[in-house]
């Protein structure tokens, strides 16, 4: 290091390999073209600040460089007089007006200390690089470890590839910036979320620990047609008898791990456990309170709720993302597709979050009903046919919901049910554009006498309900209201109700049979047998226990799962008592969205012991034919006269 001595009353010695190596000698001051060959052209790098701290060169100029050496120090009052003259002379013919050497020259001079300081700053600096790169290094591998490990948890089923053919990435984490970018390939994978299912299926083993419930054991080809459904079936005389154990279902649908199950109290279930309405060996679920939802990070729920709003949607405090998996449902109504499934094609559409970053499952342990293949019929023996038709005889009576003008429909259900030799009362239904209808079915006491229509309707044409015409919604509630009154004032043990565009499997008895006997909890109610859009939690194979939807407000019903009433089992015994609940949410003018009598019933599931067979299942107990539906096109027709 040099130093500027003329002010401040120091000399160096110059370095000893300096002088050396361009011939220096003490008191000799250098000019440039005797620095311009030196090797050590840090000699003459400029220093920032006074000269305090180093020396300087000229401005711009890298070939003019000046060095004085001295001497060893010595105190200026040590100096002979002639040296001190002399220094004061060169001082004054190279120095600037500040103290400081001139802007054309640097004067400095060395010391052997110098040297080894500049060396020991080297050094710090340098060992300060290798710190420094060492903790980057440190904290880049640290990063890379932690996103490994969370990649790592991840259940492998549930895992997307990152690839360009997703149609989003998000960018998470921001308080005021939300990103999405929506890419759509046009090409559909052929079926990427029955891979998940299928990886699922092996992921999630260990939750086959879960309550134990009888399983049907499905498995085989459907049954021969020597003991199909062409087959005739004898008919059964003599008045209906108790069911003896020779009329339980076969072994192959009984429990076979576990002890049996402590049935719950009789206080606590809602009727009398009987076997040939339950089985009174499963146990009841449980559940926690409050409503179970889909917990997003607020970037997800901003980004979905920016992409309904470019439609001209209002976000009400819903959970957009949540919508658009649902209008997916909607949108596939007739396939059997898994939630996991739909998730993932809403996502590939860039409408909702994909599986990869926030599965959700709408119907808990889906792995245990949520597969299509869990509707596969099974082989049932000659015995299970005549033992299930005995019991429907003695337990079930069924009904057939049907406008007095839509007779070409009741003729295909009709011959429908005699081929399969079920008996079924034709239930009228109710058309609420004939006039006086709606004082008849206040009269009758399928709609309360003081509902108000007007107010009703005025609240679904609102912005927030945006519903629309509910005429026809009107008419099939009072339908299925109807219905019911007429299965109570009949006093069987069981009702089963079909709407008239309903089309039941071929071994639809025997599946109903294993289905009240062998699966159904002791508390069950209500049980629809086709419910779309499930929400709530798998029970058993074939049983899902329903649950209102808490990603939707209480103002909309909980509106969107669980549709489908095309064939619908009831509990007698209990079905008064619902019917003064199931009413109250019907037809509360606030809430248009709850006319819709599934949605409604399905609002309530925490109040009544709602079970439903998921749609998901293949064929399962009945299909919906292609007719249409009678309640959307008097809406529509009200709409158009109007």
């Amino acid at each position: 290091r040099a130093f500027c001595s003329w002010h401040f009353g120091r000399r160096s010695k110059a370095l000893a390999p300096v002088s050396a190596m361009i011939g220096l000698q003490p008191g000799k001051l250098l000019a440039s073209s005797d620095i311009q060959n030196m090797a050590s052209p840090w000699l003459c790098r400029a220093v920032t600040g006074n000269c305090k701290h180093g020396y300087q060169t000229a401005s711009g100029s890298s070939d003019t460089c000046s060095l004085v050496a001295r001497s060893d120090v010595v105190e200026d009052d040590a100096l002979l007089p002639q040296q001190q003259q002399q220094q004061q002379q060169e001082a004054t013919e190279f120095s600037g007006d500040d103290g400081c050497p001139s802007t054309s020259l640097v004067s400095a001079t060395t010391g052997e200390g110098a040297w080894q300081h500049h060396r020991q700053r080297l050094l710090v600096l340098g060992g300060t690089l290798l710190v420094v790169l060492a903790l980057s290094t440190l904290a880049v591998v640290a990063c890379l470890t932690t996103s490994v490990a969370r990649i790592s948890n991840v259940d492998p089923s549930l895992r997307l590839s990152a690839s360009g053919d997703k149609n989003y990435f998000a960018v998470d984490g921001i308080q005021d910036a939300f990103s999405i970018i929506f890419r759509h390939s046009g090409e559909e994978d052929q079926d990427p979320g029955e891979k998940i299912v299928a990886r699922e299926d092996e992921h999630k083993s260990q939750a086959k620990q879960r309550l134990q419930v009888p399983h049907h054991g499905l498995k085989g080809p459907p049954m021969s047609p020597k003991v199909g459904p062409s087959a005739p079936i004898e008919p059964i005389s003599g008045p209906p008898a108790s069911v003896s154990s020779a009329s339980k279902p076969p072994a192959s649908i009984q429990p076979t791990t576990g002890p049996p199950a402590t049935p719950a109290p009789s206080s606590t279930l809602p009727a009398k456990p009987r076997a040939s309405q339950c089985n009174v060996t499963t146990p009841i679920p449980q559940f926690p309170s409050g409503l179970r939802s889909w917990k997003l990070s607020p970037s997800w729920r901003v980004a979905c709720e920016r992409k309904k709003e470019k439609k001209g949607w209002y976000p009400f405090e819903r959970n957009w993302c949540w919508v658009a998996m649902k209008d997916e449902c909607h949108a596939n109504l007739k396939k059997h597709m898994s939630w996991t499934t739909i998730q993932d094609h809403a996502a590939n559409k860039g409408n909702t979050v994909p599986v990869s970053s926030s599965p959700f499952f709408p119907l808990e342990s889906p792995e245990v009903c949520d597969r299509p293949h869990k509707g596969v019929s099974t082989t049932w023996s000659r015995k299970d046919w005549k033992q299930s038709y005995k019991w429907a005889k003695e337990n079930v009576k069924f009904y057939v919901l049907n406008l007095p003008t839509d007779v070409e429909r009741w003729a295909k259900i009709s011959g429908r049910l005699k081929t399969l030799h079920v008996e079924a009362k034709r239930v009228l239904g109710v058309d609420m554009r004939v006039k006086g209808t709606l004082e008849k079915a206040k009269a009758e006491g399928w709609v309360p006498y003081d509902f108000n229509f007007n107010a009703s309707q005025k609240n679904a044409n609102s912005r927030r309900q945006h519903m629309g015409n509910i005429l026809g919604t009107l008419g099939c509630a009072s339908a299925h209201f109807k219905a019911q009154a007429q299965a109570i004032e009949d006093s069987g043990p069981l009702a089963v109700v079909f709407e008239d565009d309903s089309w039941p499997e071929h071994d639809f008895i025997p599946r109903l049979w294993s289905l009240v006997t062998a699966e159904l909890p002791c508390d069950w109610e209500v049980t629809a047998l086709m419910s779309r859009c499930p929400y709530g939690k798998c029970v058993s194979d074939h049983l899902v226990r329903v649950q209102p939807d808490g990603n939707e407000p209480a103002w909309r019903c909980h509106q969107g799962v669980n549709w489908g009433m095309h064939g619908v089992l009831y509990r007698i015994e209990t079905l008064k008592q619902v019917q003064r609940k199931w009413k109250a949410a019907v037809f509360n003018e606030e809430t248009p969205h709850c006319m819709d009598v599934d949605v409604a019933l399905a609002s309530i599931s925490d109040k009544v012991s709602y079970y439903a067979v998921p749609a998901v299942q293949k064929p399962g107990f009945l299909v919906e034919q292609n007719l249409g539906s009678s309640r959307w096109n008097i809406n529509v027709g009200s709409v158009k006269s109007n």
